[in-house]
Order: structure tokens, then C-alpha cells, then sequence
């Protein structure tokens, strides 16, 4: 009975001891905490790094009408306007002429739709405007005239749901080709040159797995930005894809600088891959903007994301694979495109119209 005795009194003092360290162990955490607190208070907080703002807006253009896309000649800024046609703003006094019908070759009137996609060649006087109404084509214009531009030619057929629309000059012409262009409609990309008088049709097409939001070329290659599928890499000779690589998101628009080309990957942000071996393209560098990254654009070691509700991402990409954010402006609003225009960055903003910033 004695024994029996020791025992629980032990027990019930091992208890009490517990109790008593778990009690302790309370206050010691309760009194740190709040020495935590304390010292947090008194001491001196860092101030983030941020840089000096690179862009300063020089000038807004307000427009009629959706700004989409935009595209430059050496004197003017050509604009798409959705349902509000064109404009056309002159690049050292900002006036604008601003259309919603041009004139055919044979004199008639022709109404604008939709316009939604806009590029010039100014060594040419030409002008090509994707028009997506009852039929979806592609309209070449004379603009050698501005208070009167002419449609002289269209392009139509496989011009069904264009994405993306880029036209240049060729660098050296082989044959009386002298302007080139390249689309992607739907899923597809269609190449084809053109010699200022008359489209005589594509010269070839690329059928690639998934739809082509975005499109880039180079003498060897064409780039393809195929949404989910990422970067695809074709041979220009064969029409043969020789790589391709996922992207975080979904690839929208590329451009190609050299030995990398650079993404819009919507809900992905900003990616860089490095394209040195066409065969093995890798990618080296991400930055995951605010909004839907929808246009890139890329000059001078500077690369610019118009990122939707995001607003734009001003980037030093001197090193691909750490780009340093130069500047993140928003008060744009909802922005559609952005694109260098000699030392300046020219916006299109869904409800601002036309924003020009000089570069510092």
C-alpha cells in the first residue's frame, strides 16, 4: 500500500513540475515576442531601391476609336482604330488626319471596318490595313498622298482571323519584289512579297500545331508565338519545324533581336530565350507582369511589354538573362500596344488614345 502511495505522489509531482516548464516556456515565447515587437519599432526601416523614371510623357493624343496597332514612317505614326479607321499622326507637330473612308482605284468611296492591324513601308508609299468585317483581308494603300489615300490592291483569301501583321522593305531584292510581308490568320502563317503594283499572291505558308498569335522573321528562320504550344522555330528553305520551346503562359507576340527573341506570354508575363543554336532554343529569363502581356517591342538594349490592365514595362535587357524593370507605368490604363519610335516609346491605350514619352 505504502509503495502504491509513492507512486502516484510521485507522478503528481512529475505533473505539477510539467505544468509549471509549460507555463514557463509560454512566458518566455510571450516575452520575446514582444521584444521582437519593440526592437522592430525602434529600428530604422529599408527604403527599396527604385529607379529614376526613365519615361516622361510628352504629349497625349486623344483618338476615336480602339487604338490597337501602330506602325511609323521617318515623318508620321500610322494607327489602327478598331471601328474608328485610321489615323495618321504627324511625328514633329502631332497634328492628325483621321479617316473612316478611302478612295479605290476606280474612284469610289470605301467605308473602313474594323481595322485592326496596320503597317507602312515609307520608302514605298504603301500602306497595308487589316480590315476584319463581312470579309476579313488585308487593304494596300497608296499613301503617297495623305489628304487622299488610294486603295490599289487587297489581299484576301486565307486573311480569316489575322493575329498579327508585320511588312518591310526587302534589304536587298533579288527581282522587282521590293516589299515583303508576313501574317498569321488562325492557325496558320502566310509569307509573301510584294512589288508595289500588284499582290500576285503568297510566296509560302507554315501550318504549325497550334494557333500563331505572333510572328517574326529573319533571313534563315521564321518565329512563331503559338499560344500554348510557346516559341516555334521553322526553316524558311524547308518550312520544316527544327525546335520549339514552352514559355511560362501563353506566347503572343515575339521579336527577335539577334541571338534572342523576346515573348509576350499573356498571363506569363515577359520571357527571353536564347535562340543562338536555332536547334536548342533556351529559355533564360522570365518577369511575371501585373495584366495580360499582349505586344513586346525591343531597341537599343531596351525592350518594352504592353501588359492589358498591367499598363506597360520599360526593361534594360543589356543581359537577356537578368532584364532589370527601368519602369512600370499605369496610369495609361488599359493598354494595347507599345512600340520605339526613334528616342521616343509611343502607347496605345484603349481609353487614353495616343501617349508619347520621351526615353531619358
Amino acid at each position: 500500500m505504502r509503495n502504491n502511495f509513492c507512486i502516484l505522489l510521485n507522478y503528481l509531482l512529475r505533473e505539477k513540475n510539467k505544468r509549471n516548464l509549460l507555463k514557463m516556456k509560454k512566458h518566455i515565447i510571450l516575452i520575446t515576442a514582444i521584444l521582437v515587437l519593440l526592437l522592430a519599432g525602434c529600428a530604422k526601416r529599408n527604403t527599396p531601391w527604385q529607379n529614376e523614371d526613365m519615361l516622361t510623357l510628352k504629349r497625349h493624343i486623344e483618338v476615336v476609336g480602339n487604338p490597337l496597332d501602330i506602325s511609323f514612317d521617318t515623318e508620321n505614326i500610322y494607327v489602327a482604330l478598331d471601328q474608328g479607321g485610321i489615323s495618321i499622326i504627324n511625328s514633329a507637330n502631332y497634328s492628325q488626319k483621321w479617316y473612316t473612308i478611302l478612295s479605290s482605284s476606280d474612284e469610289s468611296v470605301v467605308p473602313l471596318f474594323k481595322i485592326r492591324k496596320i503597317g507602312v513601308v515609307g520608302e514605298y508609299n504603301r500602306l497595308f490595313l487589316n480590315e476584319t468585317d463581312a470579309t476579313d483581308r488585308i487593304l494596300i494603300v497608296d499613301n503617297s498622298n495623305l489628304d487622299s489615300l488610294r486603295i490599289i490592291d487587297s489581299i484576301t483569301g486565307a486573311t480569316q482571323d489575322i493575329q498579327d501583321m508585320k511588312v518591310q522593305k526587302i534589304i536587298n531584292p533579288v527581282d522587282d519584289n521590293v516589299i515583303e510581308i508576313i501574317y498569321s490568320a488562325g492557325r496558320n502563317v502566310h509569307y509573301g512579297k510584294y512589288n508595289g503594283t500588284l499582290w500576285l499572291g503568297s510566296t509560302f505558308s507554315i501550318y504549325p500545331p497550334a494557333s500563331a498569335s505572333g510572328v517574326d522573321l529573319d533571313d534563315r528562320y521564321v518565329y512563331i508565338a503559338a499560344q500554348q504550344r510557346g516559341l516555334l522555330i521553322y526553316d524558311r528553305n524547308s518550312l520544316e519545324m527544327i525546335s520549339e520551346i514552352a514559355v511560362p503562359g501563353e506566347a503572343q507576340k515575339v521579336k527577335v533581336v539577334g541571338n534572342y527573341a523576346y515573348l509576350a506570354c499573356r498571363q506569363g508575363g515577359f520571357s527571353i530565350v536564347n535562340i543562338a543554336d536555332r536547334t536548342e532554343p533556351l529559355l533564360v529569363s522570365n518577369f511575371d507582369t501585373t495584366g495580360y502581356a499582349t505586344s513586346i517591342d525591343v531597341k537599343d538594349n531596351k525592350a518594352v511589354v504592353s501588359s492589358g490592365g498591367g499598363g506597360i514595362y520599360l526593361f534594360d535587357v543589356s543581359s537577356p538573362s537578368h532584364p532589370l524593370l527601368k519602369q512600370n507605368i499605369t496610369s495609361a490604363g488599359y493598354t494595347n500596344n507599345a512600340k520605339f519610335y526613334n528616342n521616343q516609346l509611343i502607347v496605345a491605350a484603349r481609353d487614353k488614345g495616343i501617349l508619347i514619352y520621351e526615353i531619358d
